[in-house]
């Protein structure tokens, strides 16, 4: 059995990592598990992470403190979203996609173990 405390305190004591300060992706405060064919963790952060393509499933991000403006982009285009505490958002496997949280962000995430793809550059102007 796997325990994690998510609960407000718990999420309040975590370290936001500003991103413009890291040169490779920050551990999750809990670590990382296995769950089915996908890894889950944390990530608690401020500033914007390189775009992300999952190409085996969808993705799974719970907000749990700050927020974010996701956008996703797919066949029809670009979408943002401002996603706050307490939001569950699923993106679509084949959508590139990415946060922003200028303000801090925690969220739970699950993302498939296999096919994924990042890019600091944009990936419509590849």
């Amino acid at each position: 059995m796997i325990v994690h405390d998510l609960g407000p305190d718990a999420v309040g004591a975590m370290t936001r990592v500003d991103l413009s300060t890291v040169t490779e992706e920050p551990p999750s405060p809990i670590g990382l598990f296995p769950f089915h064919d996908c890894t889950c963790g944390i990530g608690s952060f401020v500033g914007r992470p390189p775009w992300e393509l999952h190409t085996t499933g969808d993705e799974l991000l719970h907000i749990l403190a700050g927020s974010c403006v996701l956008t996703v982009r797919d066949g029809d285009g670009e979408t943002r979203r401002e996603l706050r505490a307490g939001e569950l958002v699923i993106v679509p496997k084949g959508c590139w996609h990415r946060n922003d949280a200028p303000a801090g962000v925690t969220m739970f995430f699950i993302t498939p173990r296999d096919g994924n793809h990042h890019s600091f550059a944009d990936p419509a102007a590849a």
